[in-house]
């Protein structure tokens, strides 16, 4: 789980680092979506550290199913409201959260 974890971590490093690259380029928007993808891989990491602690991996599995969940009906009320930005951010959570959940699958811990 620890190789996981720091998976998680580098991960979050690697797009903070294009984020602040991004942002020197004044490609601010993109620099944005980058950033929301490093908060995902940190959110998990923290979220996965917890439940190893706990001895609690599967939990790690629902904590994802709640994230989900929750932001699937965040970017359908974004959708509702016709607001173009959330869509996106939302969207972008959810493509970093499906990476995420592959990589946990992948360990064959759900």
């Amino acid at each position: 789980m620890e190789e996981f974890i720091k998976a998680l971590r580098e991960q979050h490093a690697a797009l903070n680092q294009q984020a602040a690259d991004l942002r020197a380029q004044e490609k601010g928007d993109e620099a944005v979506f980058s950033t929301v993808r490093a908060n995902v891989y940190d959110i998990c990491a923290t979220v996965m550290n917890v439940q190893v602690k706990k001895g609690d991996v599967p939990g790690f599995g629902r904590m994802l199913d709640r994230f989900q969940r929750e932001w699937g009906a965040a970017l359908d009320a974004a959708k509702r409201q016709d607001n173009a930005k959330k869509i996106c951010v939302e969207e972008t959570k959810l493509e970093a959260l499906a990476d995420v959940r592959t990589r946990f699958e992948e360990l064959g811990c759900e």
